[in-house]
């Protein structure tokens, strides 16, 4: 059964009424929701943004030294 919620410091506000009797214990896995408008595979790299940045920024160098050709075979920078 899935439920979501609001961590709120050591409380957990869910969205709906949960279908078990209060006070029945449960036990919970913590899974971060990703809104439909954040890549979910950048959602799992989060942890590991300075290599991201570190990758970002290799890319960015790489196609500043790149000498591109345009359409008719011309060399252009």
């Amino acid at each position: 059964m899935g439920l979501r919620g609001v961590i709120r410091g050591r409380t957990i506000e869910l969205e709906q009424e949960p279908p078990l009797p209060d006070g029945t214990q449960v036990e919970v896995e913590l899974i971060p929701h990703t809104t439909s408008s954040e890549n979910p595979f950048w959602g799992r790299w989060r942890e590991y943004a300075d290599l991201l940045t570190e990758i970002e920024q290799e890319i960015l160098t790489a196609r500043e030294s790149t000498v591109w050709r345009s359409l008719n075979g011309e060399d252009t920078d």
